[in-house]
């Protein structure tokens, strides 16, 4: 009897002032419909802030509360996630060590990574590796710690894509994602505005999808929206793995 396949992997980014565990929470609906199809592994960010919108009261108790980016002195956003430290565990380059520390932690053979998903602020963590990656094809470099993603997946999402290391020492003519990208908006949503212009700004037209949920500034959760949003992830999966 051989073992089962291991299940391809999608690494999942909380919104600003939340956390992996509650993300986890947030996306259970969804991961039980998928729980034959993927893993779905959470990270937190390296900054502790307070609770961000829609976590409390539902997630008292969950701190500490943590982001992907924070300021500088002066009160100005680190746009590609650094300040956490000076060694490279910050940013982009942070998150892809923390997807190689889970491939070392597992007891049996992990499945690849073919995805990322993100809520709210962890969308830009998510165009942040599509970017890194689709740069780094162009230049003809190895792909950052060997991981190749396949799709991502931004769920009312904000702001540009974070900005990796290889940003800082060259000058990249593309700004837009174009590796394949689902968009999930939610149309009673107070970040609605925001979600239209990072979908319109930062991905190509040609590989990004969009799918309107008549739902607040959170994960889909009714039953018919959660069923298409993994209908969808299967599908753009199917259609570039």
């Amino acid at each position: 009897m051989f073992p089962p396949e291991p299940r391809p992997r999608i690494a999942c980014f909380h919104g600003g002032g939340s956390k992996g565990e509650i993300y986890r929470i947030q996306c259970s609906r969804l991961a039980s419909l998928l729980e034959n199809d993927f893993e779905f592994v959470f990270f937190d960010g390296p900054y502790t802030r307070d609770a961000g919108p829609g976590v409390l009261p539902a997630f008292r108790g969950y701190e500490p509360y943590k982001s992907w980016v924070t300021n500088d002195s002066d009160g100005k956003e680190l746009i590609d996630g650094s300040g956490y430290d000076d060694v490279g565990r910050d940013g982009i380059e942070r998150v892809l060590k923390l997807m190689v520390q889970n491939d070392r932690e597992q007891d049996e053979p992990a499945g690849p990574w073919v995805g990322a998903m993100g809520f709210s602020q962890g969308t830009r963590v998510v165009g942040g590796l599509l970017l890194d990656q689709q740069r780094r094809a162009a230049s003809g470099w190895d792909a950052n710690e060997g991981i190749q993603l396949k799709f991502g997946v931004c769920c009312m999402g904000a702001g540009a894509p974070l900005e990796s290391e290889v940003s800082k020492h060259f000058n990249f003519e593309d700004n837009v994602v174009s590796l394949p990208t689902l968009h999930v908006h939610g149309l009673k949503d107070w970040v609605l505005p925001l979600s239209r212009l990072q979908y319109t700004k930062y991905y190509d037209s040609k590989t990004k999808k969009l799918y309107e949920v008549d739902y607040h500034h959170a994960m889909p959760w009714n039953t018919h929206e959660v069923q298409k949003l993994a209908d969808l992830i299967r599908q753009i999966y199917k259609e570039n793995a």
